[in-house]
């Protein structure tokens, strides 16, 4: 009321109404609410979380897109609003074609396997002579070329696999034969083959080789920060690039309420409101 102008965001665990609203959370049992969980892992195995925070982390960048939308609404009738995103609403919104997917047909889809809930054969990962290998699949454009230059021309008269939509959804048959051909060759002999045809493919990469991947540090995905106890080290940067106003600074991030005097000063708070508001533990 004092402020209308004032944008309040608010990042919860199942959202600001229903029966779960109090529920205490964390990013696996978003995961586990959200759907995510009973699709990953292999279709007979048990529903496995992803092996990264993806709730909370999406859950961040949902918010902040929220908190974005608001200052823009601002801008153009001057007040301010609540912004509410939550970790269990941001896995359902991950997933819009697959649940959608479901809620029209009625299907409930397996689990994604190596591959995706979809998409199997020639999806997913494949182990290689010295590491591991992902395709993104093989359209009938591009089948022809894949089979010559992975020696398998012969299954091009099978009607097994005889278009995509076969290939991806009765897939078993083809993985258990790539399987036996990519142990053949090193990943990156892999990847010159299969990129001298304009196959979708990629190394499966472990966090090591990301930091140290050219692509990831020539944009900043990965930088250099100076640390004031463990020196220069490299860390996750942004995958945003701005022409005009580039973000090229990586600084530590700040310890628990290091800024908040620095913050309230510039907000035009007193050093006596600012013992006032620690008091209280409001800051």
């Amino acid at each position: 009321a004092r402020n209308p102008r004032l944008i309040y965001a608010m990042g919860s665990s199942w959202g600001p109404k229903g029966p779960w609203m109090t529920r205490p959370s964390r990013d696996t049992l978003a995961q586990a609410a959200g759907g995510i969980m009973a699709k990953n892992g292999m279709p007979d195995d048990r529903p496995l979380p992803c092996g990264a925070l993806v709730a909370d982390h999406s859950g961040a960048l949902t918010l902040m897109a929220g908190i974005l939308a608001a200052l823009y609404a601002r801008e153009k009738t001057g007040k301010g609003q609540k912004v509410d995103a939550c970790i269990y609403g941001t896995v359902i919104a991950l997933q819009p074609m697959e649940i959608n997917f479901t809620s029209v047909s009625g299907v409930e889809t397996r689990r994604a396997g190596r591959g995706h809930q979809f998409l199997q054969g020639v999806w997913g990962s494949f182990r290689t002579k010295d590491g591991w290998l992902c395709l993104a699949g093989v359209d009938d454009k591009r089948w022809p070329n894949f089979c010559r230059v992975m020696g398998i021309e012969h299954v091009l008269s099978d009607p097994e696999y005889s278009d995509n939509v076969i290939r991806n959804f009765r897939g078993a048959k083809i993985e258990k034969l790539l399987d036996e051909v990519f142990p053949r060759r090193t990943t990156d002999e892999w990847m010159q083959v299969l990129t001298s045809v304009d196959i979708l493919a990629t190394p499966v990469q472990e966090y090591q080789d990301i930091l140290n991947n050219e692509q990831a540090l020539v944009n900043g995905y990965v930088s250099e920060m100076a640390h004031p106890q463990i020196g220069k080290v490299r860390v996750v940067g942004t995958p945003i690039t701005l022409s005009d106003t580039p973000l090229t600074t990586t600084n530590p991030p700040p310890e628990l309420g290091q800024h908040s005097e620095e913050i309230l000063l510039e907000a035009g708070f007193s050093w006596e409101d600012i013992a006032a508001l620690r008091d209280k533990e409001v800051v």
